[in-house]
């Protein structure tokens, strides 16, 4: 990611809190229509999991500028998910998803640069995450 992608990055993150229960609604919505087989993977009961999942944008978010947290984050992550059966086809899914909410909450706001930005943050996290499921033994 170019330091120019982290700064759209964060700024858009500051931007969309104020609707992240929103965006994970769009998120788990497209999630399960793209991914059907994911929902298993869930409580029935999906608020926690709304906060978990916007508490570790969050966290990325600001972690952006500090490589190590970010990539121990990212990689702990992987190691929990791959624990709990998730699919390394199913991190396509979850890109897919994430971007997919953010253009419905942004709308025209969600610029071409923008949307680039996020697909190379998730990138880098779906090949960190994948890496630490990976290593989990």
């Amino acid at each position: 990611m170019t330091p120019d992608q982290t700064m759209l990055i964060k700024k858009s993150f500051d931007a969309m809190w104020p609707a992240h229960r929103s965006i994970a609604d769009l998120f788990y919505q497209r999630l399960f229509e793209l991914e059907p087989r994911a929902r298993a993977l869930f409580p029935s009961d999906m608020e926690r999991q709304r906060l978990k999942l916007m508490d570790m944008i969050a966290a990325l978010v600001g972690a952006l500028d500090q490589q190590e947290m970010f990539q121990s984050l990212i990689e702990h992550s992987g190691r929990l998910h791959a624990g709990f059966g998730v699919q390394p086809s199913q991190y396509v899914a979850f890109g897919e998803a994430l971007i997919w909410a953010l253009e419905r909450q942004f709308g025209t706001a969600f610029t071409t640069e923008l949307k680039e930005a996020w697909r190379a943050l998730y990138a880098t996290v779906q090949a960190q995450m994948l890496r630490g499921a990976n290593n989990r033994h």
